[in-house]
């Protein structure tokens, strides 16, 4: 009897939190002057062959901004955002709508990969089936429901 063997792979898709995860302000000082290109980071990025995409609870033109000082527009394929989606983090409602907004722009069987600063954020990421990847200096004493720890993007986005 001859049996097909199939692989489904399944595509990575990427999903990023914006301020303190992608980019830091010293003191919480956001100085839009002051954000400009890293290109070890744009590298990084750009070698990531999946969908990447921008979740934040910041605003739209926020995100916008930011990304365009440092010249990473062109990177991201999509922006959730508190003014364009109808829930903030850490709201599992906010996650279900980006979640069912990917599938029906990004089709096929998908492994989603989150990166965040904050505990709260990345355990509702968990409880819907996602990977976590917490970005945080304290990222040794990380909880269960982590998956992967970095103190900062460029060494997580580097393991990927």
């Amino acid at each position: 009897m001859l049996f097909k063997i199939y692989i489904c792979y399944k595509m990575k898709v990427f999903i990023f939190d914006l301020d303190d995860t992608i980019i830091y302000y010293p003191m919480g000082i956001v100085d839009y002057n002051k954000i400009s290109f890293d290109s070890n980071l744009s590298n990084l990025l750009n070698n990531l062959n999946h969908p990447k995409i921008i979740y934040t609870n910041g605003t739209y033109g926020h995100a916008e901004e930011i990304l365009k000082n440092m010249k990473l527009s062109n990177i991201f394929n999509k922006i959730y955002a508190r003014d364009n989606i109808p829930y903030m983090k850490p709201y599992i409602k906010s996650f279900n709508y980006v979640l069912n907004d990917i599938k029906k722009n990004i089709k096929g069987n998908h492994d989603y990969y989150f990166f965040d600063d904050r505990l709260d954020n990345l355990q509702v990421a968990k409880s819907i089936g996602w990977y976590t990847i917490w970005i945080n200096i304290d990222f040794i004493n990380k909880p269960f429901y982590i998956d992967h720890a970095f103190p900062n993007i460029h060494t997580a986005v580097m393991y990927f």
